[in-house]
């Protein structure tokens, strides 16, 4: 069974936590992605593979790949033709400013950074428990400025309210999920706009054609993935029991198979803003 908990920074030890503060950092965000935050359950595990991975993690390899990711879903979007609502209209019906709009732009743009990250992340952590492989990256020249300068608050699913909370316990339905993606819980303050995303969301799961090309990104995942080095992950966590590597497998396939959809919606959500004028700065949070 996956794990179902997911640990905040302040329910973990200090090295744990260290690789919280790594994980903004490696990959340039403003927030520690979920997927991390559900491994520290098994820091027997998080801790050598996040040893084995940081420096790939924090490569221009890396980052480079995952530009080529969100450029691929940018073109998949635009092909599919798929459109989300007019934002500005249901951001206004929501009482948010045109400041407020522009902030929440810029969270998409943030989004649709970090979900093609964690795509590319999630396929490494498989390879690495099925052998490894090889490959060589050099060393990052980056000023990391969107982890140092801004911090995204992405509220835990037991601070939701109870309108988000009914939103959570149906997108876990839809999703054959035990985890809410941060991309969903931190809109949770705001359930009304929350609640019309995750319905444009649903509509778009239900569209043959956007698996299709979920499935063509998930494709270019793998690809983007050589030449990246990873260690044969068991190897270097003896300590894990059967049943530890069993829920830090299925944690990660669960990521691993949804995470593609997502990343073609944040393309979407990314590109509803533009299309209809608000524009986006990445980095405002």
């Amino acid at each position: 069974m996956p794990l179902a908990r997911v640990y905040e920074e302040n329910e973990v030890g200090l090295e744990v936590r260290r690789i919280f503060g790594e994980t903004r950092a490696n990959f340039d965000l403003p927030f520690v992605p979920t997927v991390f935050k559900v491994l520290a359950g098994v820091p027997d595990y998080l801790k050598p593979m996040w040893a084995d991975l940081h420096q790939v993690a924090r490569s221009r390899e890396f980052h480079s790949a995952s530009r080529a990711l969100e450029e691929f879903s940018a073109s998949q979007a635009i092909f599919g033709g798929w459109r989300l609502s007019d934002q500005h209209k249901a951001l206004s019906g929501q009482k948010f400013s045109v400041d407020d709009e522009e902030v929440l732009a810029g969270v998409a743009s943030i989004f649709g950074k970090a979900i093609p990250q964690m795509a590319l992340f999630c396929r490494l952590m498989q390879v690495g428990y099925s052998g490894g492989q090889s490959g060589r990256v050099g060393s990052a020249k980056q000023a990391y400025a969107l982890s140092r300068w801004f911090s995204l608050h992405v509220p835990p699913e037991r601070d939701a309210g109870l309108r988000a909370w009914l939103i959570y316990s149906d997108i876990r339905k839809t999703l054959h999920s035990r985890h809410v993606f941060s991309v969903f819980r931190v809109l949770s303050p705001y359930p009304g706009y929350l609640a019309s995303l995750w319905v444009e969301t649903k509509k778009l799961l239900e569209d043959p054609a956007f698996h299709r090309s979920a499935d063509e990104i998930a494709r270019r995942s793998r690809a983007l993935l050589s030449g990246l080095p990873v260690r044969d992950h068991r190897k270097i966590a003896r300590s894990l029991s059967p049943l530890q590597w069993r829920e830090v497998e299925e944690t990660v396939d669960s990521f691993s198979r949804l995470l593609p959809q997502f990343v073609l919606f944040s393309a979407l959500w990314q590109r509803s803003f533009r299309t209809y004028g608000v524009g986006i700065r990445r980095g405002v949070a």
